[in-house]
């Protein structure tokens, strides 16, 4: 249910980034929506999620980074910039052999040089979407390395850990992001409209399932 006010972050990232405790708020919320995902599944059946999971999103993650490298190392190759280009000479292989530690910094690194040029990728083939596309994969990917939750391996677990998790999730989005939020009614109306459309589905599906539980 969280997903509509995921599409948003994603959607407008420049602008909500003008207020940096707001994007940090925004990267823990990420963080958590991908481990709701990853638990949900694992309550679903998948018993042995935890290893597979993790070896999916290191996989999504290794693609979007070499894609967005190859494409800033061909730029700074035309625009005569050395030390981006030895930044961005990566390989899938080289990073498949990387820790987990490893690869998420790489991966980092290449975003953050990718944020620094903006639109200067787009005559490229890669985009602002597809750069924000690889914060997702990297942020998917540190969730299920940095949490002990990622251990899960019964239904039975899941179903605990997921509703604490939905628990912090609304509880970081009601009394901090909203919170926030209100300061771009004014400069950004469209994005903070946007975003009180995305809550109303929120609020509406969890009142949905308390109705259901009582």
């Amino acid at each position: 249910m969280f997903l509509a006010v995921r599409n948003v972050f994603g959607t407008y990232p420049a602008e909500l980034s003008l207020i940096k405790a707001l994007e940090s708020f925004i990267v823990k919320f990420n963080d958590l929506l991908a481990q709701i995902e990853a638990v949900h599944r694992i309550q679903q059946g998948n018993t042995t999620g935890a290893r597979q999971l993790k070896l999916k999103e290191e996989a999504e993650m290794i693609e979007a980074t070499v894609k967005l490298a190859a494409t800033m190392y061909v730029y700074a190759q035309v625009n005569d910039m050395p030390d981006l280009q030895a930044k961005c000479a990566i390989s899938t292989s080289q990073l498949e052999r990387m820790t987990d530690g490893e690869v998420k910094v790489t991966s980092l690194n290449v975003y953050d040089e990718a944020v620094k040029l903006g639109d200067g990728l787009v005559d490229y083939g890669q985009t602002v979407e597809d750069v924000t596309k690889l914060k997702k994969e990297i942020d998917d990917f540190s969730a299920l390395i940095a949490s002990p939750r990622s251990a899960i391996v019964t239904r039975s677990q899941a179903t605990r850990e997921l509703d604490s998790l939905m628990r912090e999730a609304n509880d970081l989005l009601r009394n901090k992001i909203d919170k926030l939020m209100e300061l771009l009614k004014a400069k950004q109306p469209k994005v903070y409209n946007t975003y009180l459309a995305a809550r109303v589905i929120v609020d509406l599906r969890a009142g949905m399932k308390v109705v259901e539980e009582e």
